[in-house]
């Protein structure tokens, strides 16, 4: 009999006509999902009815005092200690609702975070939360983590499980440092520390002469000036690819030669503002109005890519990015110039003494050795 009445309704079910307004709020509670995808295959497993995401969306658009209360019914805050985390709050738009994460995005973004990385951030959390060490590739055993309740704990147990697998981990370690701080907890170096990869400074060796250089400057120059003047701005300022492409001939102080630009900075913070010194003969071919550069990052680095092949082919697989390439070579030629006077060459390039020591290692052994000779009868 019990089982008669179930096929009963199941078929009164598949007969009944789709109404979104009594359906919709109906299927959000009882499968505690705000999903468009997950919603349109309920309600084609329900009604017999085939709807595209776009047409429950733009309902909830339509009716968003619905959507609002919905939505503050799936997502009740914390679940208790011993209760089962819902998968329902990892659906889009549900997990950056949860207070934590909500609250994170507020500081991240009144910090003047670009939103591409407050988007980067909150989806290695999610990650986190999930333990979704790769696309599609989880850790053995996770139980799913609610962002209110994750522990300084949880955040090491999950970069122990990035690190054993010999996987960069500087992206989880900088969010996590991130989002738990932003929840009041302490987190020390020695616990979740934002430093840099251990295969930093595997480029140290990669080295290419002045000859060369000024080589692939001429070959950029007879067939791009724009990819030749950005190429040569970024040798002679140590500058990166976007603050590069994003000077403009205004900031240049024409009394001093200098030119002000804006470098990337921690995730979460501001660009830093940063004087740049500019030689003579850089300044002299640089324009006085608009934008310094009018060429896009991919045509740009095309050109590298075959100057590259072309004239130092024997390095050229060792770039993996072209253009940071002559950040690279400053910090090399500069080094050199000033006999490896890190400080020096750290306050030009804008680098942190520690970072420009752990990227290039000490000098060579017979530039010490060179050094030592003319110094040392000297104190």
């Amino acid at each position: 009999m019990q089982q008669c009445n179930q096929t009963t309704e199941l078929k009164r079910n598949e007969n009944m006509k789709y109404k979104p307004s009594r359906d919709l709020p109906e299927f959000v509670r009882e499968y505690k999902t705000l999903s468009p995808s997950k919603l349109a295959t309920i309600i084609l497993n329900k009604r017999n009815e085939k709807k595209t995401e776009e047409s429950i969306t733009m309902w909830f658009k339509r009716h968003r005092e619905v959507h609002d209360q919905l939505r503050k019914e799936i997502i009740q805050g914390l679940p208790s200690k011993k209760e089962k985390v819902d998968s329902s709050i990892f659906d889009k738009g549900s997990f950056e609702e949860l207070p934590s994460v909500k609250n994170w995005i507020k500081t991240l973004s009144n910090r003047n975070a670009k939103e591409s990385t407050i988007q980067h951030f909150v989806g290695l959390l999610k990650r986190v939360c999930k333990g979704e060490l790769q696309k599609g590739v989880f850790i053995y055993a996770w139980v799913l983590k609610h962002p209110d309740r994750l522990t300084l704990e949880d955040a090491k147990d999950f970069i122990f499980e990035v690190k054993k697998r010999r996987l960069r981990s500087r992206e989880w370690r900088l969010a996590l440092r991130n989002f738990l701080k932003s929840k009041g907890i302490v987190v020390e170096t020695s616990d979740v520390s934002g430093e840099l990869e251990d295969d930093a400074g595997q480029y140290a060796d990669l080295y290419v002469s002045k000859e060369k250089i000024y080589e692939i400057l001429a070959w950029l120059k007879e067939r791009n000036c724009e990819a030749y003047l950005a190429s040569k701005f970024a040798y002679k300022t140590a500058s990166r690819l976007t603050a590069t492409l994003g000077a403009w001939a205004s900031f240049i102080n024409h009394e001093e030669h200098t030119i002000t630009i804006f470098e990337k900075s921690i995730k979460g913070k501001a660009k830093r503002k940063l004087e740049k010194w500019l030689s003579e003969d850089l300044y002299d071919e640089l324009p006085k109005k608009g934008r310094l550069f009018d060429i896009k990052s991919r045509n740009l680095n095309k050109f590298l890519r075959q100057a590259y092949k072309e004239i130092i082919p024997e390095v050229a697989e060792r770039i993996p990015m072209p253009f940071h390439f002559w950040r690279h070579m400053f910090a090399q030629h500069m080094l050199r110039a000033c006999q490896w006077n890190y400080g020096l060459v750290a306050s030009l390039g804008h680098w942190s003494l520690e970072t420009l020591r752990r990227y290039y290692g000490m000098p060579p052994q017979e530039v010490i050795k060179q050094f030592g000779m003319e110094t040392l009868p000297k104190i």
